[in-house]
C-alpha cells in the first residue's frame, strides 16, 4: 500500500509540473493585454462567410475578380501596427498609423491609408481606410474579434476574426464597373507571425475557406481564345486592312480571296454569329451563320453563303485565332487555317492558296461594341481600308 502511495505521488508530480510547464510555454494572455504593435508577417487568411469558389478556375482580365477579398487580400504579406498618432485631414478620422505590406505602391509609398485603433477596452481593434476609392480597394477590417496570442517556435502568433469588404459574387452582373458592383461584409480569421524585419512582398499569405485549402483562379493566357470568352464580343477589321473588291466584274479568282472581305463579326449568342463583308455596292447588312470553336485546338470556323451571280461558291473558313493588343486595342487575330468551298457537297474541297500572298492570311479584328457593328452603324465603311483587285 505504501509503494502504491508513492507511485501516486510522484504521477500527480509528473502531471503537475507537465502542467505548469505547459502553461509557461503558451500562457494564455488576456485579449486587452496582447501587445498589437510590431510588424507582423501574414501567415494565413481562413474566409469563413459571404465568400465561395469562383465562377471558373481561370479570368480574363484582373477587372474580373477585382474587389473580391481572396484575390485582394492575396497580395498582403504583412501588415505593421505603428505607435505613431495620425489623424487625416480630410476626413478628421484618427487613430495610430496602420501599414499594409503589398507588392503594390500603396502598400510602400509612404503615404498614410489607415490608422489602427483599439476598441472594447482593448479586447479588439478595427483598421480605418481614410478614402474607399484610394487605393481602390477598401481594406478596412471592422468589428474585428477573438483577439488571441500564442507562441510558435519562439515567435508571437496573433489570431484574429475581422471583417472585410467584399464584392457579392451572386451579384456581380449588376454592373460592369468593378467599383461599383454590390458589396458584402466577409468574414475572415487572420493567422500572424511577429517578426523584426522587413516583410518579404514577394510572399503570399496561405488561403482557406472554412478551413479547407482555398485556390484561387488563375489570369489565363491573355493570347488564348476560347469560346466562352467569345460569346458576346464584337469585332472590326482593322483600319487600314487590305481587302479585295473587284467591283461588279466577276473575278476567276474571287473564291481565293472571299476571305479577305470579312469585316466585322459579332459573337452575339453561342451557337449563332453575325458577320459582315465588303461587296461592290459597299458592306452588306448583317448576315446570321452558326459558328463553332475548337478549344483544344483553337479554331474558329463558320460557313458564308456563295453567290452564283458572281461566281462566289459557298466556303467554310477555318481560323487559328489568338489575341494581341497594342496602344490598349485589343485585337482578335485569326490566321487562316484552311479554307473548303461548297462544304458538306460532293465537289467539296479545300481552296488552292498557294497563290496568294501570305501576308493577306493573318486578318486582326479590333475590339469594338455591338452597336459599332450593326447595320446603322457609320463606323462600317469602305473608307477604312485598302481595296485591292
Amino acid at each position: 500500500m505504501k509503494n502504491i502511495k508513492v507511485v501516486l505521488l510522484v504521477l500527480c508530480s509528473i502531471l503537475f509540473l507537465n502542467s505548469c510547464s505547459s502553461d509557461d510555454d503558451n500562457p494564455v494572455i488576456p485579449a486587452e493585454s496582447i501587445k498589437l504593435e510590431g510588424k507582423w508577417i501574414i501567415k494565413e487568411i481562413n474566409f469563413k462567410s459571404n465568400v465561395k469558389a469562383w465562377k471558373s478556375e481561370t479570368f480574363t482580365d484582373v477587372m474580373d475578380v477585382f474587389g473580391w477579398a481572396p484575390y485582394m487580400f492575396e497580395s498582403a504579406s504583412g501588415v505593421e501596427f505603428t505607435k505613431e498618432d495620425y489623424t487625416d485631414s480630410q476626413t478628421q478620422k484618427s487613430g495610430k498609423i496602420f501599414k499594409l505590406v503589398t507588392g503594390s505602391s500603396y502598400g510602400g509609398s509612404g503615404k498614410v491609408y489607415w490608422v489602427w485603433n483599439q476598441t472594447e477596452d482593448g479586447k479588439a481593434f478595427e483598421v480605418i481606410q481614410f478614402n474607399s476609392q484610394m487605393p481602390p480597394y477598401d481594406f478596412s477590417m471592422s468589428k474585428t474579434s477573438s483577439l488571441e496570442e500564442t507562441t510558435l517556435d519562439g515567435k508571437r502568433v496573433l489570431i484574429f476574426t475581422t471583417t472585410l469588404v467584399s464584392i457579392d459574387q451572386d451579384r456581380m452582373d449588376e454592373s460592369s464597373n468593378p467599383m461599383t458592383r454590390p458589396k458584402v461584409a466577409a468574414t475572415a480569421t487572420f493567422t500572424l507571425v511577429e517578426t523584426s524585419g522587413e516583410i518579404d512582398t514577394e510572399v503570399s499569405p496561405s488561403l482557406k475557406l472554412n478551413g479547407a485549402e482555398f485556390k484561387l483562379p488563375e489570369q489565363a493566357d491573355p493570347t488564348v481564345v476560347t469560346k466562352e470568352n467569345l460569346v458576346g464580343t464584337s469585332w472590326m477589321l482593322k483600319s487600314g486592312s487590305k481587302i479585295f473588291d473587284p467591283g461588279m466584274v466577276t473575278s476567276p479568282v474571287g473564291d481565293k480571296y472571299e476571305f479577305t472581305k470579312l469585316v466585322t463579326f459579332n459573337f452575339f449568342k453561342a451557337d449563332s454569329l453575325e458577320i459582315r463583308y465588303s461587296y461592290p455596292l459597299g458592306i452588306v447588312t448583317t448576315k446570321k451563320v452558326a459558328w463553332a470553336y475548337d478549344n483544344e485546338n483553337n479554331i474558329f470556323s463558320f460557313e458564308k453563303a456563295g453567290s452564283a451571280g458572281f461566281g462566289i461558291p459557298p466556303q467554310k473558313y477555318l481560323w487559328k485565332a489568338t489575341y494581341s493588343t497594342d496602344d490598349d486595342v485589343k485585337y482578335l487575330v485569326l490566321d487562316v487555317h484552311e479554307i473548303i468551298s461548297y462544304p458538306g457537297e460532293a465537289s467539296e474541297a479545300k481552296v488552292d492558296l498557294s497563290a496568294v500572298d501570305t501576308g493577306l492570311f493573318k486578318r486582326e479584328f479590333a475590339s469594338v461594341s455591338a452597336d459599332d457593328v450593326k447595320d446603322t452603324s457609320t463606323a462600317v465603311k469602305k473608307d477604312n481600308y485598302t481595296i485591292f483587285k
